[in-house]
């Protein structure tokens, strides 16, 4: 297994770090971090890959996430793997915060836009004030989660972007200067052979 542990926690151990993750976002960020940077594919194709991995995250269609990445990644032609790795971004600890703000947006949509006077005409019934929660929560988050994500999109491409961008220049370069240090090394242990050779 990938990054798998040298030394098993202890119950009290493994606790702490699901309490306090950090320590295991940090290596799951570098793990993520190189798997993005060997991707075959263009830097537009990954960075809008990556973006609407993040960006579904906002809807609460739990199930349909990878779903909706596929389409979109078939329609754009971006990477399908990028996607998937932007994801991760939703998980259990970031969940709470994008569906509670999902919430708050689409509730606001539906009281400004009207939309709660349509779909009582529509059926009959405020399901907006529905005693089930699944029923009155669910459709304002649905509508916030989609503006969510039109909105923050932009956001996660451009950062995505400039990320890769000057990550792969980056690697570019060392790897340029490496390939000049070992042909100046070559070089000089290549003229002390021939030297010796010729006072021989």
């Amino acid at each position: 297994m990938l990054f798998k542990r040298k030394k098993r926690l202890n119950p009290l151990q493994f606790l702490g770090e699901f309490i306090k993750p950090w320590s295991a976002w940090k290596r799951s960020f570098i793990y993520i971090k190189h798997r993005i940077l060997r991707l075959p594919y263009s830097t537009h194709s990954i960075s809008l890959g990556l973006a609407a991995g993040c960006v579904v995250s906002w809807t609460p269609v739990f199930g349909f996430h990878i779903l909706q990445c596929y389409v979109f990644c078939k329609i754009f032609r971006a990477s399908f793997m990028a996607a998937l790795l932007g994801t991760l971004f939703g998980n259990p600890w970031t969940f709470p915060i994008l569906l509670s703000t999902s919430y708050l947006v689409g509730n606001i949509f539906i009281v400004h836009t009207g939309l709660e006077n349509y779909i009582l005409l529509k059926t009959g019934e405020d399901v907006l004030q529905d005693e089930s929660l699944a029923i009155s929560a669910f459709l304002p988050m649905l509508f916030g989660g989609y503006i969510m994500a039109l909105l923050t999109f932009p956001f996660f491409y451009y950062a995505f972007y400039s990320f890769i961008q000057g990550a792969r220049k980056a690697k570019k370069t060392v790897g340029v200067v490496g390939g000049k240090v070992h042909d100046l090394t070559h070089r000089h242990t290549h003229r002390d052979k021939s030297h010796k050779e010729e006072k021989k």
